[in-house]
């Protein structure tokens, strides 16, 4: 309401740009990095090493979708290997 008055500087629309990119980045490592709120060794962590190939689908088709797709078919297979 307050901002809607006015708008913002240009400074601060670019900040804002960043902000959806770091909030999902803070999830991910989240995630990837922590389980029941402890750090996690990254030799018996099963979601960081499907977080690879995901990663790698992500940059090259840049598809949420095959993203999404990459990473559940590899979280899937590694803990039915490892499980």
């Amino acid at each position: 309401m307050l901002l809607s008055l006015d708008t913002l500087p240009e400074w601060g629309m670019r900040w804002l740009n960043h902000v959806p990119v770091a909030v999902m980045s803070a999830l991910v490592a989240q995630e990837l990095f922590t389980t029941d709120g402890h750090f996690t060794s990254l030799s018996s962590n099963v979601e960081w090493i499907a977080a690879l190939p995901t990663l790698w689908i992500a940059i090259q088709t840049r598809s949420l979708l095959g993203t999404v797709v990459a990473g559940i078919l590899s979280l899937m297979l590694l803990r039915l290997l490892f499980g």
